[in-house]
């Protein structure tokens, strides 16, 4: 029997955390059924390629959440009370709220300088031509920040620009929604001294007095973390002799005014270099505490060359001056084979996979547990028991796959996953994916690999994996397939 004999009101919710209250209240008075039962009854309604697992259903009902998926909501709803009418008034709550987000929005800081340099880290020059707009684009914890600030500097140290114009867009923030490009041109209009009443409505009209305000002059102006295309068109820099760096997580292949830049990781000998110079010293002052190259190489190839996962283990060091670079690289590798990421890259991770459609985040854990290190579109198709291509291309536009490095074996539209990913991903499998079902996307590939006799690489790692956990037939066949011999099954 219910312990509420009324139902919550969804309409008295007027922010996302109003919504996940509301919603818990709801769960209690359907008879606080468990997540797994909810989330059994949501994938009854959903076809496979849209099922969800438990912790995506736990989220709809945590607060603090930046955006809620309104359909997965809906479905909950329906799930606990499956009444037509009450799931309206829920659609109309979650509009409501949506536009609270919205109105979050609205609040922005603009600068009129350039932001300060980074300090402490190899200094990389991203090679930005002379063009108007440039693009610099990556996966989380790229440093494209970085790149883009110290770029800008280098610009204005060489051009005379007239004025410099500067925001951080939160396209990726982990609490707040993304900067609206209307209150951004407010922002902008009034440094350029348009007081509030003469400031026109509507973003169209703002762009078009911004561009008339700096008609003739050379601008500079730094978009940091994009959300999209449609975000920063309205913002970019009008005029000769003027330039627009822009830096996102996601590519901006829409932005086809501009020059693009993947920011890739560090070379093996950046980071050693970084690392070298952020190591605590001895107490005796002419020996370094610990600077082994091979602890720092460790280091190094633990993060994945990674500029955040590296300025973690920097932020660990200043902690902890007693250690050596031997220490950090055991600590860190002890970590790293738990499973363990630190909280701010797991953070970084985690926006960045809430911003992926469904059936993307479903492919990632999947992925995670591809043997090889690079694979193709099929084999991502035989992981997920249906065609992936979206999914691959929505993985590919927010950078959580990559395109297959030289240092990877490489071929024709072969991709990889970054090593610190493959760890988010793979945690991500181990709370929301079933045994059964991680098993069977298994078999799948490996049966796709016998049938499409693929590259030997894919078959050695195929081979090795299928028969240490537990697939002593397909590892036969696919050790025969290595050896360049066909087997019958």
């Amino acid at each position: 029997m219910s312990q509420f004999a009324v139902l919550p009101d969804p309409g008295q919710a007027h922010t996302l955390d109003e919504v996940a209250g509301c919603l818990r209240l709801l769960k209690t008075w359907a008879g606080n059924p468990s997540y797994e039962t909810i989330a059994a009854r949501v994938n009854i309604r959903r076809p496979p390629a849209q099922q969800v697992g438990k912790t995506t259903v736990v989220d709809c009902f945590r607060a603090g959440r930046r955006r809620l998926d309104p359909d997965l909501v809906v479905a909950v709803v329906e799930a606990l009370h499956a009444d037509p009418g009450y799931t309206s008034q829920w659609r109309q709550a979650l509009r409501v709220a949506s536009g609270e987000t919205r109105g979050a929005g609205a609040q922005v800081r603009v600068l009129g300088r350039l932001p300060a340099l980074p300090s402490g880290f190899v200094d990389r020059a991203p090679p930005i031509p002379p063009v108007t707009v440039a693009v610099l684009t990556g996966m989380p914890g790229a440093g494209k920040t970085t790149l883009a600030v110290r770029a800008a500097h280098r610009l204005a140290a060489t051009r005379p620009f007239d004025r410099v114009l500067a925001v951080n867009l939160r396209g990726s923030h982990p609490d707040q929604p993304p900067a609206g490009s209307e209150a951004v041109l407010d922002g902008f209009l009034r440094l350029l001294g348009v007081a509030g009443q003469h400031l026109p409505h509507g973003v169209a009209a703002r762009a078009a007095a911004l561009r008339s305000r700096l008609s003739g002059a050379r601008v500079l102006v730094l978009l940091d973390d994009a959300a999209d295309e449609d975000q920063v068109r309205p913002l970019l820099a009008p005029g000769a002799g003027s330039v627009t760096l822009i830096t996102s997580r996601r590519r901006l292949d829409g932005l086809t005014e501009g020059h693009h830049h993947a920011v890739g990781v560090l070379r093996p000998a950046e980071a050693r270099e970084f690392l070298l110079t952020v190591a605590p010293t001895a107490a005796d002052p002419g020996e370094p505490a610990g600077a082994d190259l091979a602890a720092a190489d460790r280091i190094g190839a633990t993060c994945g060359y990674l500029p955040l996962a590296l300025s973690r283990v920097a932020a660990h060091m200043r902690d902890r001056p007693g250690w050596t670079l031997t220490d950090h690289a055991d600590w860190l590798a002890e970590r790293r084979g738990s499973g363990r990421l630190d909280p701010v890259l797991r953070q970084a991770f985690d926006v960045a996979y809430s911003n992926v459609p469904g059936r993307g985040r479903d492919l990632l854990r999947l992925l995670a547990h591809h043997p090889g290190r690079t694979f193709d579109a099929p084999a991502a198709s035989a992981l997920a028991g249906a065609d992936a291509d979206d999914a691959l291309h929505d993985l590919a536009v927010h950078h959580l796959v990559l395109p297959a490095g030289p240092d990877r074996p490489a071929g024709p539209d072969r991709w990889a996953l970054h090593d610190l990913v493959r760890v988010y991903a793979a945690a991500r499998s181990a709370d929301e994916d079933r045994r059964a079902d991680r098993r069977a996307a298994l078999t799948r590939l490996f049966d796709h690999l016998l049938a499409t006799g693929a590259d030997p690489a894919d078959l050695s790692a195929a081979a090795a994996y299928a028969a240490a956990e537990g697939w002593p037939r397909h590892a036969a066949l696919l050790g025969s397939f290595q050896n360049g011999t066909r087997v019958v099954r």
